[in-house]
């Protein structure tokens, strides 16, 4: 049996209608990882759906998007915030919660990480150009997207460094938003050379989340599936 993993989608608007959204290689990872992937859609922010949802999957996968409402962290939206989807922060903060009151396996990526940092008492810069002597390179031009285009370093120990066998690792991020104060409970386990954490990891069965994309770059860089990989293992043992 192919442990099933519930993977975050997103809303957008066509035509004046509203779309339920995936990129194609998040399922598509979890399938060649061993999963069965289930695309869990934003229909409710009650905490009965996200309790209902996690009732018949074995693992969730936080997925990129737009950005969390700064009021999720005690702030103001500022000039330089991107897109917000208030209803979709609200239902994967929830799913947060009741996955880490469950034990369930977790890997957020991206937005993911954000996400799961703020839902856990975290707060975020709502921009790069807001923290001094950032890179941008953490924002990959469209046309860069699969392609490894900056460094990170990852930390000795760490879980992370276990599922990849790596000290080092090149990878193409889009995010403009980053860590400002990590959530309790939490630990970086992979910076970039400014100084901007790319990775956090937790107690539990497994809590880990990436601000790279390895959907976009397993397919050319096989080394990536190993996140998905680590995700449906620990996903297929009972807690």
């Amino acid at each position: 049996m192919r442990p099933k993993i519930g993977i975050t989608s997103w809303h957008y608007l066509d035509d004046d209608e509203r779309w339920q959204a995936i990129l194609e290689g998040y399922p598509r990872a979890i399938l060649e990882a061993g999963g069965l992937p289930l695309i869990l859609p934003t229909t409710s922010t009650e905490p009965v759906i996200a309790d209902a949802y996690l009732d018949i999957i074995d693992g969730l996968l936080l997925t990129g998007g737009a950005d969390v409402h700064p009021s999720f962290y005690d702030q103001t939206i500022l000039e330089r915030c991107g897109e917000i989807d208030e209803e979709r922060d609200r239902f994967e903060v929830e799913l947060v919660h009741a996955a880490r009151g469950r034990d369930v396996p977790l890997l957020g990526i991206c937005r993911g990480l954000q996400v799961l940092n703020v839902a856990l008492g975290g707060s975020l810069y709502q921009d790069l150009s807001y923290r001094q002597e950032t890179d941008p390179a953490h924002q990959s031009p469209r046309d860069r997207r699969r392609e490894p285009v900056h460094q990170i370093a990852i930390a000795e120990g760490s879980r992370l460094a276990g599922i990849l066998g790596a000290r080092e690792l090149r990878v193409t991020s889009t995010h403009h938003q980053i860590i400002r104060d990590l959530a309790p409970g939490l630990t970086v386990n992979a910076v970039a050379p400014d100084g901007v954490v790319e990775g956090v990891e937790g107690t539990g069965r497994f809590l880990l989340a990436v601000h790279w994309h390895p959907e976009r770059m397993f397919t050319h860089h096989p080394e990536q599936l190993a996140l998905f990989r680590a995700l449906v293992d620990a996903a297929a043992k009972s807690p």
